[in-house]
């Protein structure tokens, strides 16, 4: 099959592509950045240089291939109106698809793309999902991941420089989250066979509390004194200003965690049906989690709105 993928080589693309590559599948791969169009050739794929706000290059670059795998980077936001960024990106992507006539297409979503506006930062995959809902005989599958653990990544320097985790959410808050690995999973058996008409797919890999992140990860580190400490939306809010998040970004963040230590569930409509749960457990990510904190590189860090 011919397959284009919009992500370039990101942590779940440069785990899919292989994959599909070994089953001789014609893999383009999308990239804004002309310095990765080596690597993408050295894994024998094709690479197409260009953005994913730019109509007449998506269009040229879809037409032909029998599935289109689409995703919107963290980084492309301009840190102005979340909602009203992803109804003009789906918008493209809408136009660029019904022009290139492609039958087959991937979305990587969010949990929270159903929950209504209380979802904060997490909502504005409602919008995409509405525009690219408008396209019609064709089958669309939308991922819809969990958190992912990387984001957890965002306390590593306090835990490595104050032995400390700051939260507005309570510890002991249970949520789920997902590995890269186990959405490249996903998103491989969607590819090789994409299901009939439109579908929706979340993603997860275990759930648990901070607290019990902390246990683990205090004994796996050697960090016995490693603590929660409690902070309010206010301080939350001060913090991610004083890192220079634009406003409008800081809002959506607090609107999300606000949601996230509600009344509301946010897992309400996973189901056994339509839910994956992969392989990558929380006693795997603590292993990975304690390298990092010994590490002297960047290669572990987390990839939300807020750390562009």
């Amino acid at each position: 099959m011919k397959i284009v993928m919009l992500g370039s080589l990101g942590n779940i693309n440069k785990l899919v592509i292989p994959e599909l590559l070994k089953m001789n599948h014609q893999v383009t791969v999308v990239t804004s950045n002309p310095d990765r169009v080596k690597n993408i050739k050295a894994l024998g794929a094709t690479a197409a240089v260009g953005t994913i706000s730019d109509i007449n290059f998506l269009t040229k670059t879809f037409a032909g291939n029998d599935i289109a795998y689409l995703m919107v980077p963290s980084t492309s936001s301009n840190g102005t109106d979340l909602n009203a960024e992803m109804k003009k990106q789906g918008t493209i992507f809408y136009s660029a698809l019904l022009n290139s006539g492609v039958q087959n297409v991937i979305q990587l979503s969010s949990i929270g793309a159903e929950s209504g506006p209380d979802a904060g930062s997490l909502y504005a995959y409602h919008y995409l999902e509405t525009e690219l809902n408008r396209l019609t005989n064709i089958n669309l599958a939308f991922i819809r991941p969990v958190g992912f653990y990387n984001n957890l990544y965002n306390h590593l320097d306090s835990i490595k420089n104050e032995h400390q985790i700051y939260s507005n959410v309570p510890d002991s808050i249970e949520q789920k989250y997902v590995a890269h690995e186990d959405i490249a999973e996903v998103a491989i058996k969607l590819i090789l066979k994409t299901p009939a008409k439109k579908t929706i797919h979340y993603v997860a890999s275990d759930s648990f509390s901070l607290k019990e992140f902390i246990t683990k990860l205090s004994v796996a580190a050697n960090l016995p004194d490693l603590q929660f400490i409690q902070i309010c939306d206010d301080q939350l809010k001060q913090g991610l200003l004083a890192n220079h998040v634009p406003d409008p970004i800081v809002d959506a963040l607090l609107k999300t965690s606000q949601f996230q230590k509600s009344d509301s569930d946010i897992y309400k409509d996973l189901t056994p049906e339509n839910t994956t749960y992969g392989q990558v457990k929380l006693i795997d990510f603590i292993k990975q989690y304690a390298v990092a904190l010994v590490g002297i590189d960047n290669s572990h860090h987390s990839s939300t709105i807020a750390d562009k």
